[in-house]
């Protein structure tokens, strides 16, 4: 009966998804009477293309992987995720459509079959890097979807990290040089990010937003995140600004950019130095 719902699928979309909702409720009887044919079927039910995937949702700005594929496409239970973990995979996954079969879905599905069907599986950290990666590809401001992806990449991650040191291994070394922390709505990488800054530098430098910092702080910690800012750091500014600047003369906007990592970030920093202790190891530090 599953593998007639491909046949169906050709000529009409919404009657194969009311079998395919159909199979499902007969699955679900069948293993609630622990049907003793249940695990012979089981690859079957779990490779065949029998189920439907959910389409962009309306005011979706970023890549949906669904967009894709056919509206009346349907997808083996092996290659769908569910909608518990829409945002940490759709725009690599297609994600599977539980709605009723008017709205071109399956209907909702039992535990007990999603379960069976290996529809409760979670996304593999790699996978989760890779979604983050690529919405940090998107910067045309800010949307809700944006952060919710963004917020759920983290959390999922932040968790990862914690319970497996092979994991945090891993993805460290994937996210300690790539620019995925979401702050002014754009993408920036660990080195450009302190959890405390007292001042404003951007585009050079940025802190870490609050709700990132209390919530996901194992995470940032982990790929390099400072708690505040070096000496260093802030010379490298007043470098960068000099090499875009090319000997011209530099704007106001920097120049008092400059004002600022001098006074409020260097300063800060040495303030309690000897004159010789600083004429030896910062006489070199450029200034404006």
């Amino acid at each position: 009966r599953i593998e007639s719902i491909a046949e169906i699928n050709k000529s009409d979309h919404v009657a194969a998804c009311l079998r395919s909702n159909i199979i499902l409720s007969l699955i679900d009887e069948k293993l609630k009477f622990r049907d003793p044919k249940a695990k012979e079927f089981c690859k079957t039910c779990q490779t065949t293309q029998f189920l439907p995937f959910l389409t962009k949702p309306a005011g979706f700005s970023l890549r949906w992987k669904g967009s894709e594929f056919k509206a009346e496409e349907m997808f083996a239970a092996s290659d769908l995720y569910t909608t518990e973990h829409q945002d940490i995979v759709c725009l690599l996954k297609p994600i599977l459509n539980e709605n009723s079969s008017s709205f071109k879905g399956c209907g909702p599905i039992s535990l007990a079959v999603k379960e069976y069907l290996g529809l409760l599986k979670k996304p593999l950290p790699e996978l989760v890097i890779d979604q983050l990666k690529e919405v940090a590809k998107h910067s045309d401001g800010n949307t809700l979807y944006q952060d919710n992806i963004t917020n759920a990449c983290y959390k999922f991650l932040n968790e990862a990290i914690l319970l497996n040191e092979t994991t945090k291994t891993m993805v460290v070394t994937e996210l300690k040089s790539t620019p995925f922390i979401f702050v002014d709505s754009i993408y920036v990488d660990a080195e450009k990010v302190a959890f405390q800054l007292n001042f404003e530098a951007v585009p050079y430098l940025y802190q870490m937003p609050t709700k990132y910092k209390n919530n996901f702080r194992e995470l940032f910690e982990s790929v390099g995140v400072k708690q505040i800012f070096t000496v260093e750091d802030f010379a490298s500014v007043l470098e960068a600004i000099k090499n875009a600047n090319n000997c011209r003369k530099i704007s106001e906007n920097d120049f008092q950019l400059c004002r600022r990592i001098i006074s409020e970030g260097i300063w800060g920093l040495i303030r309690e130095k000897s004159q010789d202790f600083c004429e030896k190891n910062y006489g070199q530090i450029l200034l404006p």
